[in-house]
């Protein structure tokens, strides 16, 4: 029990989501005894009806808010995860969510118009990131989503996306 309460503490306090591997490190157990915990406390917040849960981003963990307090929370502070993106920002945001890795002139390509601006407020709001360079021709930057984009849009990985038919 003294675990789970040290668990649910570092939940609280990490401003950022929490891996699997730094808590199991941070409290002296291993991986598989973490993702135990996660759903004891997860089962234990449903159970009890709390106003938090526990959301997990493949081997990432943080407190939440439960949805069935949502509509009080935008109230209280605004929130959306479309605040600020304007539809150009998000199409981009759609191109690279759905076909990550991808390069500026393959979203360009895609749009027929340039992505510049939408690319770099992304990475400011750190919604996405360079993964890494195209083996090709002046070696463009591979764009890919960020866990932030996940737990922005309330999604656990990308094959909770809707699919493009939806």
């Amino acid at each position: 029990m003294e675990n789970l309460r040290r668990l649910e503490l570092l939940l609280f306090v990490s401003r950022e989501p929490l891996s699997t591997p730094r808590a199991a490190s941070l409290l002296g157990i291993n991986a598989s005894d973490i993702q135990r915990l996660i759903e004891e406390l997860r089962s234990e917040y449903h159970e009890q009806k709390k106003a938090i849960t526990i959301q997990s981003f493949g081997n990432f963990h943080q407190l939440s808010t439960n949805d069935l307090y949502q509509d009080l929370v935008d109230a209280f502070i605004g929130s959306s995860p479309y605040r600020g993106l304007g539809p150009s920002t998000l199409e981009v945001l759609s191109i690279i969510a759905y076909r990550q890795p991808i390069t500026r002139a393959q979203i360009d390509e895609l749009r027929g118009v340039s992505s510049d601006y939408s690319i770099r407020v992304l990475l400011e709001r750190d919604l996405i990131r360079v993964s890494g360079v195209l083996d090709a021709l002046g070696n463009p930057k591979l764009y890919i989503t960020t866990p932030r984009f996940l737990r922005n849009f309330n999604l656990e990985n990308l094959d909770e996306l809707p699919s493009i038919g939806d």
